[in-house]
């Protein structure tokens, strides 16, 4: 979730570093007269604006307009989101956020956004800060609703990141993958390949094979976001992990160029130990899926009983 729980603490979220553009494309519509492409992102966009502007009137009433009847929020682990909010206390604290980074599924029905987040108790001053990480789901209305929405938090960022306007959209370089590839389930296939070679090998060793090269992004709490494959790897060397992936919750594009899936990762005896986000993007380049970015959170240990 944006990490600021609504009645004490902050939720932690996320956010990403550069993106790729590529030139500008004639506008399409989708099968429901829905844009896509760049105005898709447009209005992926000021969804994202007028969910953070609603929150500033009431961050549990934002969440509850914003959430996917079916959305999944990590607490810290991964959880049906609306209930969350339907059970939360409204208060004086605050939660701000706005995206800096994102891009869209060139069908322009599924997208994500990351950016900085900012909780302040109200009583006491104090701030927490964050990146959060959504991902988007347009529905038949061409309305856009937060399908997954998690992040970490972190010290008090150096450097405030620009901020990513409507206008500025531009959807990167990204092609619908070939429909044989589709049909094989490619993407797929790529999810399970990481995953098994991350289990065997720790997630450095399947990042080097798996990590998009340019824009791939790691968060994890306590560091500010992690931009690229090897500076992630680089990371990941001095802090291991390793488990089996257990997926609650998978989605993906209607022209599977962009998937996601969220879920836990467990130890030997089967205890979850992680929660984790992961977004893959079809790759023209290699004809294939890469791993765009990769969220993973350690999770409290057991309450023991008493």
């Amino acid at each position: 979730m944006r990490k600021a729980s609504l009645g004490t603490a902050a939720f932690a979220l996320l956010t990403l570093t550069s993106i790729a553009f590529g030139a500008p494309a004639a506008e399409q519509k989708g099968p429901a007269a829905c844009a896509t492409m760049r105005a898709a992102f447009k209005a992926m966009l000021e969804a994202e604006y007028a969910f953070g502007q609603k929150a500033q009137t009431s961050v549990a009433g934002a969440f509850l307009e914003y959430l996917a009847e079916d959305s999944w929020v990590l607490n810290p682990a991964p959880a049906p989101g609306r209930p969350i909010y339907q059970a939360a206390k409204e208060s004086k604290n605050t939660l701000e956020w706005y995206p800096a980074i994102g891009d869209v599924a060139p069908s322009g029905d599924l997208g994500f956004t990351a950016g900085p987040w900012v909780y302040t108790n109200f009583d006491s001053g104090k701030k927490l800060y964050g990146h959060f990480l959504t991902i988007w789901k347009r529905d038949v209305a061409c309305q856009w609703h937060v399908q997954i929405d998690g992040g970490i938090s972190h010290a008090m960022p150096k450097i405030a990141e620009p901020n990513l306007l409507p206008g500025q959209a531009a959807v990167s370089a990204t092609e619908q993958p070939p429909a044989n590839l589709v049909a094989q389930d490619a993407a797929g296939h790529a999810v399970s390949d990481f995953q098994d070679t991350a289990r065997r090998d720790g997630v450095a060793a399947a990042l080097r094979t798996y990590g998009r090269d340019v824009d791939f992004v790691f968060f994890t709490d306590g560091q500010s976001p992690i931009g690229g494959a090897a500076a992630a790897n680089e990371y990941l060397n001095e802090h291991p992990i390793k488990g089996a992936w257990k997926e609650v919750a998978r989605g993906r594009s209607a022209d599977a160029s962009l998937m996601y899936s969220v879920g836990e990762l467990a130890d030997s005896n089967k205890r979850s130990t992680h929660a984790y986000v992961q977004i893959w993007q079809y790759d023209p380049k290699v004809a294939n899926w890469g791993l765009r970015v990769l969220l993973v959170n350690l999770l409290p240990p057991p309450k023991e009983q008493s």
